[in-house]
């Protein structure tokens, strides 16, 4: 989960330095010399693919490659158009709608609790 976190969160940052410089290959070309620049290697835990039963699924060289190259790969691909402007607060509205809703379905089971209430103690 932290190595899937982490290969995002540099993606965004390879996607907003792209959007910023506005020369997705000039990134990709920084992004690539950077990586030769620190080229250290961290041991990975992985599990082998037998444990998790993948061991009918072909996979792309692309996906075995590390996260740099396909960093790099999907920095010299066109970028998505239908993709959401970064400066959107998205973040602060989804948590607000969140917190109404949640607010909403409390008040809605309370006031459910206060009619059998008083439908047990008999007023209409």
């Amino acid at each position: 989960m932290a190595t899937t976190v982490a290969y995002t969160v540099e993606r965004w940052a390879d996607e907003r330095a792209a959007t910023v410089c506005g020369d997705r290959r000039q990134v990709a070309r920084a992004v690539g010399k950077a990586a030769l620049a620190t080229a250290h290697h961290r041991p990975r835990r992985r599990l082998p693919d037998a444990v998790l039963g993948l061991l009918g699924r072909r996979r792309s060289t692309l996906h075995r490659a590390g996260p740099i190259p396909r960093r790099v790969a999907a920095l010299l691909k066109p970028p998505r158009t239908h993709a959401l402007p970064l400066n959107l607060p998205l973040l602060p509205l989804a948590g607000a709608a969140a917190v109404v809703g949640s607010s909403a379905l409390c008040a809605f089971a309370a006031a459910h609790d206060l009619h059998l209430v008083l439908k047990l103690a008999g007023v209409h």
